[in-house]
């Protein structure tokens, strides 16, 4: 077999490909674009709902079932990605309203590690200001929150991020200085209380 026969060379295909090969009838095809988006997915899901897995997981598995059951009235106004990742903020939210934000943090499951504040001769170290970073990030309001993810964690251009939460580029832009602006307050505060 020569190079150039082998099924291992097979071209990559576009996100908008892929979803258009499932809606006709390719089932692989969305396993291709799962494999492709399924971890930026959590990784936003687990950002929005307070960094529990179960969550975050029950979130992303009601994402998928929601594309395969409306994939075919993907238009192709926005980016797949963009549309995958609006399910994932629907989602989330449907999540958080079944069980409300306040039995979360009462149950402990917030992840917040209170050890993560030990400090040595040398202030905070890596590990402390990762959990200080994401405890800070969840205590953001939902909009703050849902922007510096998408931005950053997600990597969304600014205009990508409006477009999966529906709201003006301005808008998206006002609420992740916001939050950078909050969350450097925050931080700031903290490291200082351990140096």
């Amino acid at each position: 077999m020569t190079p150039n026969s082998s099924s291992a060379e097979r071209p990559v295909r576009s996100d908008a490909e892929l979803l258009r090969a499932f809606v006709e009838g390719e089932r692989s095809a969305l396993g291709d674009l799962a494999e492709r988006h399924e971890r930026a997915m959590l990784g936003l899901a687990r950002g929005l709902l307070w960094g529990r897995d179960d969550l975050a997981l029950d979130a992303v598995q009601e994402c998928w079932t929601r594309v395969i059951r409306y994939a075919h009235r993907f238009r192709g106004r926005s980016a797949v990605k963009t549309w995958l990742y609006r399910i994932v903020v629907h989602c989330c939210a449907d999540e958080r309203a079944k069980i409300g934000r306040r039995s979360a943090v009462e149950s402990g499951e917030d992840r917040s590690d209170e050890a993560a504040f030990h400090t040595g001769a040398d202030g905070m170290e890596l590990d402390e200001r990762q959990a200080a970073l994401r405890e800070a990030i969840s205590e953001l309001s939902d909009d703050r929150r849902i922007a510096v993810l998408l931005c950053h964690h997600a990597g969304l251009t600014h205009r990508e991020a409006a477009r999966v939460v529906g709201v003006p580029m301005g808008t998206m832009k006002s609420r992740l200085h916001a939050a950078m602006t909050e969350l450097r307050r925050t931080l700031r505060a903290r490291e200082e209380q351990f140096s």
